[in-house]
């Protein structure tokens, strides 16, 4: 989880700027950030700061602007600090989850769909798969499936059909959407490790592939 204190500065600094449903509440900034971070690549400001604002970026004071940079900058301290770290895991624990908190885990997900979108070519490239000759790519499964957790449509899941004749044969009746989702939602802490750990794999080969250029350039 990216430090409260962090998220609650920029929640405040949003809420200064436009009416809460205007932008990204507490869960879904955390789930942006968490996207955003692991990404192995550096996203100008300028190609997300919309995205805090549902991708409508309001036009804005210039005391707004300076509370909301301060704001912004702290918040990617904190989270690539977690990422050094190696604690920029998945924040929720499913035993442990209300009904409030269900709600929470969806806005999570829809932040950081929005944050995967930012650089979609690089989730969907297929290299590792490619690579190792796999025919089922999980990266782009497990962002599949919270493309489908955030739209709520099972369409957007890869092997569907065999998965509804694994839970028909398990419950003996055939499931419905809603089901197949609750279903996959356990799965979720899954595929945000198998995210992270692609671009955590990427980023190393980028580290190494910029370190063999400088020292050939020698």
């Amino acid at each position: 989880m990216i430090y409260n204190t962090a998220l609650d500065n920029l929640l405040h600094s949003l809420d200064r700027c436009v009416e809460p449903a205007l932008h990204l509440n507490k869960a879904g900034l955390n789930g942006f950030f968490h996207a955003l971070t692991i990404t192995p690549c550096i996203i100008d400001p300028s190609e997300w700061m919309a995205e805090l604002f549902l991708g409508q970026k309001p036009k804005l004071t210039n005391s707004q602007v300076k509370n909301l940079k301060k704001a912004v900058i702290a918040t990617v301290k904190a989270s690539n600090k977690l990422l050094i770290n190696n604690q920029l895991s998945f924040p929720y624990h499913f035993s442990e989850l209300s009904n409030d908190a269900l709600n929470e885990v969806w806005h999570w997900c829809y932040g950081f769909l929005r944050g995967i979108n930012l650089r979609w070519s690089f989730w969907q490239s297929g290299i590792i798969a490619n690579e190792t000759g796999q025919t089922h790519d999980v990266v782009k499964a497990s962002v599949n499936i919270i493309t489908a957790l955030v739209t709520e449509d099972v369409n957007f899941l890869d092997n569907l059909e065999l998965l509804r004749s694994q839970l028909a044969a398990k419950h003996n009746a055939p499931p419905n959407d809603e089901y197949i989702l609750a279903e996959v939602f356990q799965t979720l802490p899954s595929a945000y490790e198998c995210l992270r750990i692609f671009a955590e794999t990427m980023a190393r080969r980028l580290q190494t592939y910029g370190a063999t250029n400088t020292e050939a350039a020698r």
